[in-house]
């Protein structure tokens, strides 16, 4: 019985996920890289002036 008991007990609720903004509000675009670096794949782009700089290998393009 003790055994049944500890298999059906109740466990405590994890926590729940919390929203972070970071890489949200920044302005950051995900845009496809065109480099061999990244394997032309879709990396996040962060705003540096007209441009959007590759987070991962440092390219820049141009206004998306």
């Amino acid at each position: 019985m003790t055994f049944l008991r500890r298999l059906f007990r109740r466990r405590p609720t994890p926590a729940a996920a919390q929203f972070s903004p970071i890489g949200v509000l920044d302005g950051a675009r995900w845009l496809v890289c065109d480099t061999t670096t990244c394997a032309h794949l879709t990396t996040r782009h962060t705003p540096h002036g007209d441009t959007y700089q590759c987070t991962r290998c440092g390219t820049t393009k141009g206004d998306q």
